[in-house]
Formats: structure tokens, sequence, C-alpha cells
């Protein structure tokens, strides 16, 4: 067998199997151009208006938003400078009052220790002892119910 018959033999076969699928989708198109068709076609149609409304409505509610979330950061942006100021005058008063205290220390240091000085140190006080009363059988009686209860 010569090189050329061999090739003869592949084209038709190829030939053959071209044919074979050509008849298949010629089958496949004719139940796809049933009158289905025409129905998908009219429901596709209805769905493409919808969804075009639908992007419509986004399109405006995301102008809308956006002219909204403009001024809301517009007045953050405010805000933030004006926080910013307040912190500012927040520190300058803090360290006022740190120089405040720094220079007041000495003097209520100096006062604490001659009032100290003044006064002889002494124990602690301690409570004074309350007599225990020795309770009638009504209190105790009164007492337990209580206790019981809770």
């Amino acid at each position: 067998m010569s090189f050329s018959i061999f090739t003869n033999i592949m084209t038709m076969l190829f030939c053959t199997a071209v044919l074979i699928q050509s008849v298949r989708l010629m089958r496949c198109l004719r139940t796809v151009k049933s009158d289905d068709f025409g129905a998908m076609i009219i429901a596709l149609d209805a769905s493409t208006i919808q969804a075009r409304t639908v992007l419509a409505d986004l399109r405006e509610t995301l102008r809308v938003d956006c002219a909204a979330n403009a001024r809301v950061i517009a007045t953050g942006t405010e805000m933030r400078e004006e926080l910013t100021i307040m912190a500012g005058i927040a520190d300058a008063v803090a360290e006022r009052i740190v120089d405040a205290v720094g220079k007041a220390t000495p003097n209520v240091a100096a006062k604490a220790k001659t009032r100290s000085q003044a006064q002889p140190s002494s124990k602690p006080r301690s409570r004074p002892k309350v007599p225990q009363t020795p309770r009638s059988s009504k209190q105790t009686e009164t007492r337990k119910l209580t206790e019981s209860a809770v």
C-alpha cells in the first residue's frame, strides 16, 4: 500500500465523520427551531427589559448615594479638623496643669511636713467594741426565718 492510497482512505474516514456530525447537528437545530424557540425569545426579551430597568434603578441609587456619601465625607473631614484643634487645645491645657502641679507640689509637701511635725504621731484609732447583748428567742427565730428565705 502506497502512501497516497493510505492518505485517501484517511480522508474518506474524516469526511464520513464530518457527515455524521453534520446530521447530528441538523437534528439538534431542528429541535431548537421548534415552536418553543419563539417563546424562549419572548422570555429573553422580557428578562432583558427587566434587567435594563434594574440597572437604571441601580444607577440612580448609586448617583444619589454617592452624593450623600460625599457630603458625609466632607462633614467627617471638617469634624476631624475640629477634633485635631480640640486635641491641641487639650494638650496645651494638660501641659499647663502639669506645670501648675509641678510648681505647687514643693509648697504642698512643705506644708504637709510642717503639719506632721506639729502633731505628735499616735497609734491608729481602732473601733470601740460594742458589747453583745443576748438575743431573745423571738429575735433568733426571726433571724433564722429571714436567713432561710434568702
